[in-house]
C-alpha cells in the first residue's frame, strides 16, 4: 500500500484510540506495539501496519482499526459541535478512501476453482504467489510441469517440499526444473518420505491446499488459510525440511 496512508492512520489512531484501548488491540491480534517515552508509538505502528500489511496479522488489525475509526469518525461528524465537525468529516472521507485502497490488491483467505477449469486455477493461483514477499514454502505430494507453471510469477526465493515416493515426481519434470533454474529462479526441492496435507506459506501466513498444483484445474482447487493451528503447522514443515533429502537432478 502507498505510505500516504501512514500519517493520516497515525493521527486516526491518536484521535480515536486511548493508549490502553490500542494496546488491548494490539495484543488481541497479537501485533507488537512498540512505544516512545512509555507511550504507544503510533506512527511506527501505522507505518508497520501499511507498509507490510500481508505480515502475519497485520492485515487483520489493519482492518478492523479503519472499520473501527471510521466508524467512531461518522459519530463525530453526526454528534459534535459545529466547529469539530468539519475535522471529524474530513476524516470520515479519508478514511472511506483507506478502507477502499484496503480492499485493493488484497491476498485471500481462501480460493476455490472448480475442476475443468485448468486456465483459471492457474492464473488465479500465479496471481496470488506473485504478491509474496518472503520466501514460498510449498508442501505438495506430487510435482510436475503444472507445478512449476504455477510459480512462474514469484520473485522470491521458493521452497519446494515434495513426496519421496517413485510417483512423487512426474516424467519430464528434471529438464523443466533445469529450465525453471536456469530463468534465474531461486527454487530448492527436498524430498520428504511422510507428507500428508499440502500447504503454502508466506508472508507469515499459511494456507491448506486441498489438491496438487500439478493438476490445478483439472480437479477442484480449494486454498484455506490456517490461523489458529498455524504455529504448529509451520513448526512440523520447518521440522520436515530439515529431515527432507536434497533433490539432485
Amino acid at each position: 500500500m502507498d505510505i500516504k496512508w501512514v500519517p493520516i492512520l497515525s493521527d486516526a489512531i491518536k484521535a480515536y484510540y486511548s493508549d490502553g484501548e490500542l494496546i488491548e488491540l494490539c495484543d488481541l491480534f497479537d501485533v507488537e506495539l512498540e512505544f516512545e517515552d512509555n507511550r504507544p508509538a503510533h506512527m511506527r505502528l501505522a507505518r508497520q501496519l501499511v507498509t507490510q500489511k500481508e505480515h502475519g496479522n497485520h492485515g487483520r488489525l489493519l482492518e478492523a482499526l479503519v472499520a473501527s475509526l471510521l466508524n467512531q469518525a461518522c459519530k463525530g461528524s453526526a454528534y459534535s459541535k459545529f466547529e469539530r465537525k468539519d475535522y471529524h468529516q474530513d476524516m470520515v472521507n479519508q478514511l472511506a478512501d483507506l478502507e477502499k485502497a484496503l480492499g485493493e490488491g488484497k491476498i485471500p483467505t481462501e480460493i476455490s476453482v472448480p475442476e475443468a477449469h485448468p486456465f483459471k486455477a492457474k492464473s488465479e493461483t500465479r496471481e496470488f504467489l506473485s504478491k509474496a514477499e518472503t520466501t514460498v514454502t510449498i508442501v505438495d505430494n506430487y510435482v510436475g510441469l503444472g507445478t512449476l507453471d504455477c510459480l512462474r510469477d514469484i520473485q522470491q526465493p521458493i521452497k519446494l517440499l515434495t513426496g519421496e515416493h517413485i510417483n512423487s515426481i512426474e516424467k519430464g519434470f528434471d529438464r523443466a526444473f533445469k529450465e525453471f533454474q536456469a530463468e534465474e529462479y531461486l527454487i530448492e526441492l527436498r524430498l520428504h518420505h511422510k507428507l500428508h496435507d499440502r500447504y503454502i506459506l508466506f508472508n507469515s501466513r499459511c494456507w491448506l491446499v486441498g489438491s496438487t498444483l500439478k493438476d490445478a484445474g483439472k480437479k477442484i482447487l480449494n486454498m484455506i488459510e490456517c490461523i489458529d493451528i498455524k504455529a504448529a503447522i509451520v513448526g512440523d514443515i520447518e521440522k520436515k525440511w530439515k529431515e527432507a533429502k536434497e533433490y539432485q537432478v
